[in-house]
């Protein structure tokens, strides 16, 4: 039986889904939506008056529910040095607050985020059109983030009018977020991405082939048609032996395997089940095992929705072919709403790429599909399927075969129909065409970054298709600004030159650019190239340190200047030291902002941190994440004046650690030659 007399110690209001708790005792409260839980919990108000904090003696609170009106209000007052009211009003769309304090009061809410798994939760803007390029590498948080975002329920909780604050804790594994303001309000926006995107939704897999986004060497774009079992193998030789300890494990044997040129049938007897017996004369499961005993990852390209030429199961199967056409990608095509194709050409095609011991693949001409599918729909075995669906239950009957430990990538890109149909079935998707010259940099690539980099890491891995940075496409200028832009947005990396003759300059480049860092969008909202600067913004958060990271492109082919402003890169007011990647330039220390002066097709990248007043580490050698591959630890001894740490370093490769001495205002620098690759424990007294 309940006590009669006890007076509740909490005070409670809902409304729909939405809810406010208040602990009458402590003076906090806490916000929540059913289904969700507490969000936002034990939230202090701190009442700051006369340059103090003030501590308020008691806590009431009153509930009413007015008439006529859509919302329930919870009303609660602060008596002691200072009067002020909290109403919060508790609505179907979510909680709103208002604070009427007396003159002179301000007041702070501060509480802990409840929201989502650690591991998939991170601070986002909800926005329709984001001014800069940014990403985030670990639990990074900006000035400009107004959400968190949850990836594995495509959800957010969302804060209005009110500039929320947010910080993580790392030894709670949360965030936490603060508000000031005498108006704010919070609520979780459900089906972001399958709503406002129309399409299905499921979070990127994790735990497969590729946990962070891939690092290798790809075929096409390297000896193109010249391609074969020779090649590939001193190629994979040659990455291990330049980039291995560096990242790189990928080697995707592109379509060349079975198909020797565009427009044409290709020889009887060679089909995808019957390899090009001249290129690849002891099979491609051969390939594959010589790949793997390097210690690498083979990876092969499949067009399994047509064939170059009448192959066995066409001519056993003849009603499978919807049409034969004179396309890039082969002759044939099948009807993807065959059954025969769907229930034995699918499984067997699928089963091969295992039999043979791949663990990745790269599923080429959906978009082709597609459109032959549209242009013959009447023909189709069963019309009352629609296009995408008919292809999504073939990618559907490939996925159930390799299960979710299996990478696929899907070799779209031309529209976003074909990256979206199946994006919760795929692991990584090209985002537009072949990219070898320059302006297929910037159509295929820049633009369509500037698009679809809100999928990144989210849905799937953005494929920027291959960096190609050899003379034959680059001058040394465009070389670095490809490779940089890759990088700073933590998207796949994939080399496309032969790396046999890659000169040892730009062998340079690719070294300082891999493994992209494990990035996530910062901003949930399409944008749109404009103008010849584009502006990438990387924020890197460790326990030790958050630092932004700043690539600064010009696209154009004359000379030009950008000033970046520090507020756009949603950092707070303050001093901040920069240092120029590639120059290895410390430029000094800004407040306010930073002028970019550029060569035709230059990129500069900034390391921007925080001045703390004490040694500190403005960038490494390593990566261009100005420490954010290799720093492990760091720590600065007050007493001892000793900064110490310890790095993941590569065997053979001079590290440099690039060193702010207050005390002297300069630049002081230590290195080391690893005789491993591994930790490195290392320490500068000042």
């Amino acid at each position: 039986m309940r006590a009669e007399h006890t007076a509740p110690k909490e005070a409670y209001a809902n409304y729909g889904k939405y809810y406010v708790r208040v602990d009458k005792d402590a003076g906090t409260f806490t916000c929540g939506c059913e289904g969700y839980g507490d969000f936002w919990r034990d939230v202090r108000t701190v009442l700051h008056y006369g340059g103090k904090d003030v501590v308020f003696g008691t806590c009431t609170t009153e509930w009413r529910q007015p008439d006529f009106e859509d919302h329930t209000l919870l009303t609660v007052r602060f008596t002691g040095e200072v009067r002020a009211e909290l109403v919060f009003k508790v609505r179907r769309d979510g909680v709103y607050a208002e604070s009427k304090l007396s003159k002179g009061v301000t007041a702070c809410f501060c509480g802990r985020m409840f929201w989502g798994d650690p591991e998939d939760c991170f601070a986002v803007r909800l926005c329709d059109n984001a001014r800069i390029l940014r990403s985030g590498v670990g639990p990074a948080v900006s000035a400009d983030d107004n959400a968190l975002f949850d990836r594995g329920r495509d959800a957010a909780v969302v804060f209005g009018k009110g500039s929320p604050d947010f910080s993580y804790d790392w030894e709670q594994k949360r965030f936490t977020a603060s508000l000031s303001g005498k108006r704010w309000q919070v609520g979780v926006r459900e089906r972001i991405y399958e709503d406002i995107y129309h399409m299905p939704y499921k979070p990127i897999r994790k735990q497969g082939t590729f946990p962070t986004p891939p690092v290798g060497w790809m075929t096409w774009y390297s000896v193109q048609f010249d391609a074969c079992e020779e090649i590939v193998l001193q190629n994979a030789a040659r990455m291990k032996e330049l980039f291995g300890d560096f990242g790189a494990s990928a080697v995707w044997v592109d379509w060349e395997w079975y198909n020797s040129s565009f427009h044409t049938e290709g020889p009887k007897g060679i089909d995808y089940f019957h390899p090009d017996p001249v290129r690849y004369p002891h099979g491609m499961q051969y390939v594959a095992d010589r790949v793997t005993q390097m210690g690498l990852t083979p990876a092969l390209w499949i067009g399994i929705t047509h064939e170059p030429g009448r192959s066995e199961f066409i001519e056993a199967h003849p009603d499978t072919v919807l049409c034969k056409e004179d396309l890039w990608c082969g002759e044939y095509i099948f009807d993807v709403t065959d059954e025969t194709y769907r229930r034995e050409y699918v499984p067997k095609a699928i089963e091969a790429v295992r039999d043979w011991h791949y663990r990745a693949l790269k599923w080429d001409c959906l978009p082709i599909t597609l459109w032959v599918t549209d242009r013959y729909h009447e023909s189709l075995r069963d019309p009352s399927l629609t296009s995408e669906t008919a292809l999504r239950r073939i990618v559907e009957t490939a996925r159930a075969q390799l299960g979710d430990d299996f990478y696929m990538l899907s070799c779209a890109g031309a529209a976003d129909r074909e990256i979206r149909f199946a994006a919760d079935l795929f692991d990584g998707a090209r985002i537009g065409g072949d990219i070898f010259t320059w302006k297929e940099f910037i159509e295929h690539l820049v633009s369509r970054v500037m698009r679809l980099y809100l999928y990144h890491n989210v849905l799937f891995y953005c494929d920027p298709d291959n960096v190609v940075i050899r003379e034959e496409f680059n001058n040394f200028e465009q070389a670095v600004s490809r490779a940089s832009f890759v990088s700073c947005l933590g998207l796949p990396f994939t080399m496309g030159d032969d790396l046999t003759k890659l000169p040892d300059a730009r062998v340079e480049i690719l070294r300082r650019c891999i493994p992209p860092l494990d990035a996530h969008p910062c901003d949930i909202g399409e944008s749109a190239c404009k103008g010849d600067t584009v502006v990438v913004n990387q924020c890197v958060a460790k326990p030790f340190e958050q630092w932004n990271v700043v690539d600064v492109l010009n696209l154009a082919g004359n000379e030009g200047a950008h000033t970046v402003k520090l507020r756009d890169l949603g950092l707070t007011a303050g001093k901040y030291l920069l240092f120029e990647f590639w120059s290895k330039e410390f430029c000094g220390i800004c407040e306010d902002a930073f002028t970019v002066a550029l060569r035709p097709y230059q990129s500069k990248v900034y390391a921007v941190r925080k001045l703390t007043g004490v040694p500190q580490i403005v960038c490494t050698s390593r990566h261009i994440s100005a420490g954010g591959v290799d720093l492990c630890e760091v720590h600065y001894d007050e007493n001892a004046r000793t900064l110490s740490g310890v790095s993941q370093v590569v065997k053979g490769d001079e590290y440099v650690l690039y060193v702010y001495n207050p005390y002297t205002e300069s630049i002081v620098t230590k290195s080391y030659m690893p005789c491993e690759t591994g930790k490195l424990t290392w320490k500068m007294t000042f």
